[in-house]
């Protein structure tokens, strides 16, 4: 049985770039669609899901943040999608902010390659995440001095975590943490870097994520032990994955 592609969707470049990027994504496994427009694109995406949105920074109608928002409602059926930007060389600046707001990389739409199945690949190619509450002691470096506060954890995966706080750290704030694991007595230490702030009109936590860099002494196997146990459970039916 021939496996099923993975689904794109390509919104607002030019339709010889279009081509470009459909044989791309062809090779490697992905059905390709094209919406001329950012509303064009909306229309369908309100009702199909898409693995991955690939959009054009500006889009001829309208502006890529209202898209994104859009794309990243709570009704929408791609709000969990890969979503990257190709942005137009004189549109870089204004794209760069916006990962992490909706959209997860930015690449150059003027050297457009195989970068950009590789990244939809990575951003596809990632772990389950699982519903955890649990408190987490974090100690950040600051540029005024370091910080400690308790937070509380809304879900984990074997790359990292999201956490509930009002603290709106920056996307790239360095990071020690304690995660108070359930059913152990001892917390598990690491270190982690923000890669991304939640958006309070799309997300039930106001937060951050983390990815993990590294874990102190042999904490990483008592993570996995505990990532395994909670896999057996969602098997199991007992938990649903929170990407």
């Amino acid at each position: 049985m021939d496996a099923v592609a993975r689904s794109a969707l390509v919104v607002g470049v030019e339709p010889k770039v279009f081509e470009k990027i459909s044989k791309m994504l062809k090779k490697n496994g992905f059905a390709a669609d094209f919406s001329e427009s950012g509303g064009v694109a909306l229309e369908s995406i309100s009702f199909l899901p898409f693995d991955a949105i690939v959009a054009a920074c500006p889009l001829p109608d309208m502006a890529v943040g209202q898209f994104l928002d859009a794309v990243r409602a709570k009704a929408s059926p791609c709000r969990l999608s890969a979503v990257v930007l190709l942005a137009s060389p004189d549109a870089l600046p204004d794209a760069a902010p916006l990962v992490g707001k909706g959209a997860n990389r930015v690449l150059s739409a003027a050297e457009l390659d195989d970068e950009l199945v590789h990244e939809l690949l990575r951003l596809l190619d990632v772990p389950p995440r699982f519903e955890m509450r649990a408190i987490s002691r974090l100690k950040v470096q600051l540029s005024w001095g370091t910080s400690q506060t308790l937070c509380q954890t809304e879900n984990i995966s074997a790359h990292g975590m999201l956490i509930k706080t009002d603290h709106p750290y920056p996307i790239g704030t360095q990071m020690a943490f304690e995660l108070t694991v359930p059913g152990d007595r001892e917390a598990v230490r690491g270190y982690a870097v923000v890669v991304r702030q939640t958006q309070k009109t799309r997300e039930r936590a106001s937060g951050v994520g983390v990815r993990f860099s590294s874990f102190e002494a042999d904490d990483k196997k008592r993570f996995e032990a505990l990532l395994g146990k909670l896999n057996k459970q969602k098997a199991g039916g007992a938990s649903e994955p929170h990407r």
